[in-house]
């Protein structure tokens, strides 16, 4: 079948290029990017959305070491010994 699309300039340059560069054609990585889509599950209006919970927890490094490797060696450090136990 042969249609007729209109895409934005930018993203018909990025697929054209992208297209070049996997040595095939325009069509093809349009057809390819189509099947993928329409390869993922799509939303569905009667469905909820699952909202995780997001920390708030600060981070950083335990009091007493100024890098991370220091905190990484103290950490095998400490494994050794158990492992020596």
């Amino acid at each position: 079948m042969q249609t007729t699309l209109r895409l934005d300039d930018e993203i018909f340059r990025q697929a054209k290029s992208q297209a070049a560069a996997q040595g095939i054609s325009l069509t093809r990585f349009v057809e390819e990017a189509i099947r993928e889509r329409l390869a993922k599950p799509a939303f569905r209006p009667g469905h909820k959305l699952v909202r995780l919970p997001v920390s708030t927890a600060s981070g950083g490094l335990a009091p007493g070491f100024s890098t991370l490797e220091e905190a990484v060696a103290a950490a095998e450090l400490g494994e050794d010994r158990r492992r020596a136990r």
